[in-house]
Parts: structure tokens; sequence; C-alpha cells
């Protein structure tokens, strides 16, 4: 298998995950996280799927800014996320599908010659990181609930602004 259809694959069980979790969820703040990095996974097929044909089209996504509105939202209302702590397992498991994504991205980059190809890659390894430190983000609100509200070092929202102030989107 190449690394545009393996890259293709990991989108699409990505997709597929996240999906299932979006219905498995309760809390529809949860929900709408996992439906939007779904939607995400979908557009980077689109975008990979694009390679095949020498098409280099990058297509944004606020999936960021809006969810670290809603962690902002609810460290400000001291609030926290309604759901079962045996979700663990596979949110670090979707961690590590995006870790992946990161590594397959970045080392595509460095191999590649084609200068859009590489951006387009590098683009997609930092949105990939992003998806991580989200659920980074929603691992932590579960697990230390009012704890991690009421200490907000324990947030990962800085990595949000770092990134962000890299988004052209």
């Amino acid at each position: 298998m190449n690394a545009i259809d393996y890259a293709l694959k990991m989108e699409i069980d990505g997709k597929t995950f996240y999906e299932k979790q979006s219905k498995e969820s309760v809390d529809p703040r949860v929900k709408q996280i996992f439906d939007m990095l779904a939607k995400d996974e979908q557009r980077h097929y689109d975008i990979i799927n694009g390679f095949k044909k020498t098409f280099y089209n990058y297509k944004g996504t606020d999936t960021f800014k809006t969810t670290k509105n809603m962690f902002s939202d609810m460290l400000n209302k001291k609030q926290t996320f309604n759901v079962d702590v045996n979700v663990f397992e596979a949110y670090q498991q979707a961690i590590e599908m995006e870790k992946k994504s990161v590594e397959l991205y970045s080392s595509e980059a460095v191999k590649s010659k084609n200068k859009d190809e590489k951006n387009v890659l590098l683009k997609l390894a930092e949105e990939e990181k992003k998806h991580q430190i989200i659920l980074e983000n929603l691992m932590d609100f579960i697990r230390k609930g009012d704890e991690w509200v009421e200490s907000p070092e324990f947030s990962h929202l800085d990595e949000f602004d770092k990134f962000s102030k890299k988004d052209k989107y």
C-alpha cells in the first residue's frame, strides 16, 4: 500500500471512529466535538484523494476555533462534560491515531519534492496535532472534573493559541 492509500485508509478509519463515538456520547458537547472531528477527517480524505489527480488544494476548518471556545466557555462557567469514564480507552486510542497521522503527514512532507503537496501535508499534520490536543483536553476535562476547572494550569488551551496564530483559514 502506498502512502496516499494508507493516508486515505487512516482518514476513513478516523471518520468512522469519531462517528461511532458521537453516536455513543450522551453529552451534546461531546457529540459536537466528535461530529466536527469526523467532518475534518472526511475533509482530509478529500484533500488527500485529490493528490491522486495531482490536485493539491487545502480546505480550511473552523473546528479548532469552535472547540477552543467551547473549552474556554466551560472553564469560565466551571462546567464539566457528562460522560462515562469508561470511554478513556477509546479516547486514548483516538489520540494514538492522531499521533500516527501527524507522523505520517510530517514524514511524507519531508519526502515530497512537490512544494504544494509538501505545504498541504504540513497543514494536515498541524490539524492532526490539533485534533490530538482537543482529545487530550477532553480527557483532562473528564478525568479531573471540577479540580481541572479550578486549576487551569492543567489546561492545554495554550496549545490552541500557539496553533491558532499560525492558522490562515
